[in-house]
């Protein structure tokens, strides 16, 4: 070995400083990063896993968003559908009230018109009642002894007139 140049006292303490300086270097470098490193994996794979979570959230919470408008579109056909049936019935009500107070309001009206027949009728023969005991005080030349007599006789003659008249 001398021959080559290669002193063994010097090789045996390069060895020893070279193995000394690995020693070193794995203590102080190595294991460091390499915990750093599984520490930085294990922090990455709670991520993904962390991801994979949020996402499955996210879809789940889409899929209860669209089950929820869903609902709300049902919820508001079946709303429509019942404001249609309730404004179709006050429809209804409405006109039937309507036909029935006009019914009401021809009927009332008939009644009063037959009220004021009547009672013109009543009056036109109580004017032809006392013009005929007029007439018959002017063709007798004097007054008729009892008026009331007289005119209780006009109006049963008027009445019998007037009964087979209308039949």
């Amino acid at each position: 070995m001398d021959q080559l140049g290669i002193s063994p006292g010097l090789l045996v303490s390069q060895i020893v400083n070279f193995i000394l300086l690995m020693v070193i270097l794995r203590v102080t470098l190595y294991q460091p990063v390499l915990r750093m490193l599984d520490q930085r994996k294990e922090r990455i794979a709670q991520s993904m896993k962390d991801a994979e979570r949020v996402s499955a959230a996210a879809q789940e919470a889409e899929q209860e968003k669209a089950r929820v408008l869903e609902e709300a579109r049902r919820e508001a056909q079946e709303i429509r559908a019942q404001a249609t049936r309730d404004a179709e019935r006050i429809a209804q009500d409405i006109r039937a009230r309507a036909e029935q107070e006009a019914t009401e309001i021809r009927m009332k009206a008939q009644q009063e018109a037959r009220q004021q027949v009547e009672a013109a009728l009543a009056d036109a023969n109580k004017q032809i009642a006392d013009l005929a005991i007029l007439a018959t005080e002017q063709l007798l030349g004097r007054e008729l002894a009892n008026k009331d007599e007289q005119a209780r006789f006009v109006a049963e003659f008027l009445a019998q007139q007037s009964g087979s008249g209308a039949s």
